[in-house]
């Protein structure tokens, strides 16, 4: 529900915004570089195929605006202390779960099947023992994945509402006339005709 209601949230203010700078900044809004014409490096990126218009927009957005700074400062920081948060449990975990796989191993190896059987249920009731120590972690770091994948999609609508904008004023600005297509289209028909001349004769 509060994911919704922020998501609603920026739309209406990028929007509103966005009208605002269009009846205040109609001076002269210089056209963002990834959307220049001067150089072909959108073609030659293109071709590779991994141009990202979208990304290139929004980095050139936060280099203007300080909050959006902070933003991209505040992510890059959880992202960094993640692992510094996770690591010393990741290991400790790594290092339980690898000892458990190696017990079973062993049990396997034993050739007396009931005492294989023994082991066995003592190697298992020790693992549900471990497995309800880490409950607790375990279900702190399902709510951290669960967060920073809503921080990912916040993350990427907001790129996509604040570059809509830029695009949209792009459009308007730079659509070209449709004289040379029709120019073309009456050679096409000479063209046509002619053929059709010839091929009477």
């Amino acid at each position: 529900m509060t994911t919704k209601i922020f998501i609603s949230t920026i739309l209406v203010l990028t929007f509103t915004s966005c009208d605002n700078t269009r009846t205040q900044d109609k001076p002269k809004q210089e056209t963002p570089k990834a959307l220049e014409d001067k150089s072909s490096s959108y073609e030659l990126v293109s071709k590779r195929g991994y141009d990202d218009l979208v990304e290139s927009l929004y980095n050139e957005l936060v280099t203007k605006d300080i909050d959006l700074k902070k933003l991209e400062d505040k992510i890059d920081e959880l992202n960094k202390s993640k692992n510094d948060t996770t690591e010393l449990f990741d290991k400790y975990n790594g290092k339980n779960q690898s000892y458990f796989s190696s017990a079973d191993r062993h049990v396997v190896d034993i050739k007396d099947s009931l005492l294989r059987n023994k082991m066995r249920i003592i190697v298992t009731n020790q693992l549900s023992k471990y497995n309800s120590r880490i409950g607790k972690h375990n279900e702190l770091l399902k709510i951290i994945d669960a967060k920073q994948m809503t921080i990912s999609d916040l993350h990427n609508v907001l790129k996509i509402v604040r570059t809509l904008p830029l695009i949209d004023k792009y459009q308007k600005d730079n659509l070209t006339d449709t004289k040379s297509f029709e120019g073309y289209i009456n050679q096409q028909e000479k063209a046509i005709q002619l053929v059709d001349t010839l091929s009477k004769k």
